[in-house]
């Protein structure tokens, strides 16, 4: 009798205890507001991120890099993936993607209120001089909307490419609208209130993606989009954009795929 009591008081205690959480090690670059160093929890994305991740069994460790840099340790298996990708077809043989977003980014277009820039046929605009940020992914979908050929005007950082449209050195800026709107509002620029975002063309679906040098990074994947969708059908997502004071631009955008 008593080996049997033992046995099943070891059972409570252990029932009594959840299991650990799995540590993951994820990492993106910085991108203001939605990623960044100086917010608590790093912002609402990785805030997103690491809710969900809980939900499902996951301690996220999050770590913002420089993107040539985490894109070398996911490769190699130094961290466990990269928390804030678009999708890639060839990337697939080194990451593997969530199927849900985590967010959807609307990329448009800022012009100045005085330019008189209407979106009516999008081949209308080639005749404008538009912003470039180097090494940017957003020009070659520019320029795929519109034309090849459309007259580019390379910036190195975000900030720069809203400065240089507010001076008139280029006409139109293509980006997008919440890193947009949160430069506006937040780096007191001199004359931002002459700035405004005309149109989005392009919606850009944001995943958690996870390393392929990690044997079960498929159930990863889809264990995070399963936290993903319990936190958005109790109401937590909702909370989170409250909490941090940010939601998305336009809730007719689906969040998920």
């Amino acid at each position: 009798m008593s080996v049997r009591f033992a046995s099943i008081l070891l059972s409570i205690i252990i029932l009594s205890f959840p299991a650990k959480a799995e540590k993951l090690v994820l990492a993106c670059n910085e991108w203001k507001p939605l990623v960044d160093a100086t917010q608590k929890n790093q912002g609402l994305f990785v805030d997103i991120l690491k809710t969900a991740g809980k939900r499902v069994g996951y301690d996220i460790e999050h770590q913002i890099l420089p993107w040539n840099r985490l894109v070398t340790l996911t490769k190699i298996g130094g961290i466990d993936g990269i928390s804030c990708s678009t999708f890639v077809a060839e990337h697939q043989s080194w990451i593997t993607y969530t199927q849900q977003a985590f967010w959807v980014t609307e990329v448009g277009l800022f012009v100045r209120k005085d330019s008189n820039i209407k979106l009516n046929q999008l081949i209308d605009l080639k005749k404008h001089t538009f912003g470039a940020l180097k090494g940017g992914s957003y020009t070659k979908v520019l320029q795929g909307l519109i034309d090849e050929d459309i007259k580019l005007i390379p910036y190195p950082r975000e900030i720069n490419g809203m400065k240089m449209l507010i001076e008139k050195r280029f006409d139109i800026l293509f980006t997008g609208n919440v890193l947009g709107n949160y430069i506006l509002q937040t780096e007191n620029l001199d004359q931002a209130d002459t700035v405004v975002y005309l149109e989005t063309l392009f919606l850009e679906d944001i995943h958690p993606a996870i390393s392929t040098t990690r044997i079960d990074a498929t159930l990863i994947t889809e264990r995070l989009s399963k936290g993903y969708k319990l936190i958005k059908a109790d109401g937590t997502l909702e909370a989170l954009f409250k909490k941090h004071n940010l939601y998305p631009t336009s809730y007719n955008v689906k969040l998920t795929n």
